[in-house]
Parts: structure tokens; sequence; C-alpha cells
């Protein structure tokens, strides 16, 4: 409101100013008109029209205006609550796309731009190593779930494909493993052997399990944190009239519900043998239900996943920050794929056959090789790709030897691991 003053009686007298006209609450309105809309809807009716809202809305400022007025309500229309606010108009900070929703996403609509703008987006945010070595994984993945959406391989490897990084990530994560390799860590005095398998004998399944002890049994079984919940031991007896690939005569006992797999694998998981520093299978089967059942009870906390299922592996984390443990959650598994090693590897064992009990003890797939070699600098990835490498013909051959010689090394590996499982069983 303004003043207008008269100079010849000198008084003030009001000036009514018009209000200014929010031009996105006239949208809202017509939109809530359009579709009958009003404070009576329920939310899931609210929900339904939410993306077409949205998309009337370019940025920020103009939802919060648009929430703001929806909040007051109008002379014409009583205001909203906030749950009904929240369905019609949700808030994206607490929404993010999954990579497999971004990859749907693009072959739905079917847009190589969108397909690259989320590949970029899932691409590096800084130039430190984790992060370029993450952000790979995040483009390799979205790569996977594009190829499984029916995008063709020709659009993918052009708009989702950055062959640089990949090489980048690939000579980091070399770089890592020889390090680790060169320094192997030492194993703290509390997971030694000795003390690990001594509080294991100890254990009393009529109790119910701490803390302390959900972290020996992740060591005992060489555990991901994250597997706690799905991972099962399982005794098979196949049918000789029809044996399955992944069954390796004489043995019994595998592992269903372990995590990492890829592609088809993921879906259909083959069952792997079952290792562990516990030698009797049954045992170590009682041990894993004991804590299965006391977490479903919620008489004991997940590492990883809370009571909804929303990942928090903070607590953990900081649990073994503390004394005597001082690790991380990722080295349990290695000091219990070692542990194993040993305890079945016999009096002299080689290097190469402790190498190999530890990898069945991680549930890795035999056919992998080891990850320092699996590295290669000078190509973009290991996963197949319609780009052809610019090589001489006199290097053709080379390249021929090495993968044969890969080949010959890998048959002599699976022959080894069939060998040691049977004489486990014994």
């Amino acid at each position: 409101m303004t003043l207008t003053i008269d100079m010849a009686t000198k008084t003030a007298t009001p000036k009514t100013r018009k209000p200014k006209v929010n031009n996105f609450v006239l949208v809202l309105e017509q939109f809530l008109e359009k579709h009958n809309l009003t404070a009576d809807s329920t939310p899931k009716q609210l929900s339904e029209h939410a993306p077409k809202l949205d998309a009337l809305l370019p940025d920020w400022m103009a939802r919060r205006c648009v929430k703001v007025a929806l909040a007051r309500g109008t002379g014409n229309r009583r205001s909203f609550s906030g749950e009904q606010v929240e369905a019609l108009l949700p808030d994206k900070r607490k929404r993010k796309l999954t990579i497999e929703e971004r990859a749907k996403y693009c072959a739905k609509i079917g847009d190589v731009m969108d397909i690259f703008a989320h590949h970029l987006d899932l691409g590096p945010k800084n130039d430190y190593e984790n992060e370029i070595v993450a952000s790979g994984s995040r483009q390799s993945q979205f790569r996977v779930k594009l190829a499984e959406a029916g995008v063709s391989p020709k659009i993918i490897n052009t708009y989702a494909k950055d062959p640089k990084l990949i090489q980048e990530s690939n000579k980091i994560q070399k770089k890592q493993t020889m390090k680790r390799m060169a320094n192997p860590d030492r194993i703290p005095t509390h997971f030694s052997l000795a003390n690990v398998s001594k509080r294991i004998q100890n254990m009393d399944v009529s109790k119910i399990p701490t803390r302390e002890d959900l972290v020996d049994i992740i060591v005992m079984l060489s555990m991901r944190p994250a597997e706690v919940r799905s991972l099962r031991i399982n005794h098979y007896e196949p049918d000789h009239s029809n044996i399955p690939a992944w069954y390796k005569d004489g043995y019994s006992w595998y592992c269903t519900g372990y995590l990492k797999s890829r592609g088809e694998k993921k879906k259909n998981p083959e069952p792997r043998p079952f290792l562990s520093m516990e030698k009797n299978p049954e045992r170590a089967r009682e041990l894993l239900t004991w804590i299965q059942d006391a977490i479903k009870a919620k008489k004991l906390s997940d590492p990883v996943f809370t009571g909804k299922g929303t990942r928090n592996a903070w607590p953990f984390n900081e649990f073994l920050k503390q004394e005597p443990y001082r690790t991380i959650p990722k080295k349990l598994r290695d000091y219990g794929s070692k542990h194993a090693s040993r305890i079945h590897g016999g009096k002299k064992p080689t290097p190469q056959h402790l190498k190999l009990l530890s990898r069945i003890a991680m549930r890795q797939e035999s056919d992998r090789l080891d990850a320092g070699d699996n590295y290669a600098i000078g190509d973009t990835e290991s996963e197949e790709s319609d780009f052809e490498p610019k090589t001489s013909n006199s290097s053709k051959p080379q390249i021929q030897a090495s993968s044969s010689s890969q080949t010959i090394e890998m048959d002599s590996i699976l022959a080894e691991i069939d060998a040691m499982l049977a004489e486990i069983q014994k």
C-alpha cells in the first residue's frame, strides 16, 4: 500500500496496490480444475497426476510456490494436507533412480540423448581414484541393464561407453591389487586362527547370539556382511541320471544366497561348493541359522540392512573400529578365507593350493583368473565390446597364444579344485 499526499490540504490518502499474480499458482488452479482434484481427493488419486503437474513446473522455485499455494488454500478451495501435498508433488531430493530404473526409462523413451545424459550422470564426480573406479562400475552396470532392457549394442557402445574412463579404472585397480599382494595386511590378534576357532567351538546356540558372535560367524564362513540374511548351506544328493553341471562328483555341501553374481548367473545363481573354518558342515549350518533366526526375531541387528530393508552399515562399521577388532567389514571375509585354506590345506600346502582353497571358501567363480591379471591396461575392459582392437598382424599370434595359455591354466585349476574338493569330502 502507498500513500498519496494532497499538497493543498496536506492529508494522506491511502492508495490500494493490486497484488502480484503468480503464474505458477494460476497453473496449479487450472490443473486442479481440469483434473477435478480437491482437498477431498485421496493421496493415491493425487499421486496419479503427479507426473503431469511436475512436467508443468520448470524448477524447484516453481515447485515451492505451488506447494505453498496448496498448503494455504484460497477462497475457492480448502487447503491440502501435508500428505496430500507430498503425493501430488513428491520431494525429488528423496527420490533417486536406481541404475536399473534409469536403463528401463531410457529403453522406454528411446532417445539416445537420454542414454548419454544418464551415462554422464553416473560418471566420476571428482578425480579421486576410488571415485573413478566406482563410477566405472556404475557405468558398466548401466550398460548391462540397457542390454537387458533391449537397447541395441551399437547404441550402448556409442552413447554409454567411455573407453578412457574404463582404461583408467583398470589401471587403478591393477595398481591397488599389486600393492595389496606386495604388502598383505596383517591379521589382528583377535582374529587369529587359534582365537577365532576357540570362540567358534565355545558358541552355545541355546543362548541369544551377540554382535561378537555375529562377527566370528562372518569370519568363519568368509561372508560379506550383506550375505548374512541370504546365505544358505545345503546338502545335495543329486539324481545320478540327471547330474547338474555345477555338481562336483563326491562333494555334497553347497552354498546359495551369495552376492556379486552377474548377468544370467545373478538371476539363476548356481550352488557353489561350501568350505569354511568349521570342518563340520552341519555345525556351520547350525551356527548360520542361529544368527539368521536371531536377526529375523529382532534379537540381533543385521550388519548392513535395517528392519525396513534400507541399507545402513554405519553402526556395524563403527563397532568394528573399536578394540579389540580395529578392522573394517570387508577384511573379515579375507581373514576367514585364509584361515579356511590353512585348515583344509594339509601339512605342506603349496601357495597355489592355498589360493584355490581361499577362492572356494569365498565362493568365487572357479573360472575367474587372478584379479591382478584380469585388468588389461591396453584394453578398455574385459566385457564384450563392439570395438575392434587396432593391432598389427604380427601381434595377433601373440594374443592368441596368450589366450591359449590362459585356457590351459584354467583347465588345470578346475581339475585341481575338483581333486581338492573330493579330498576334503573324505
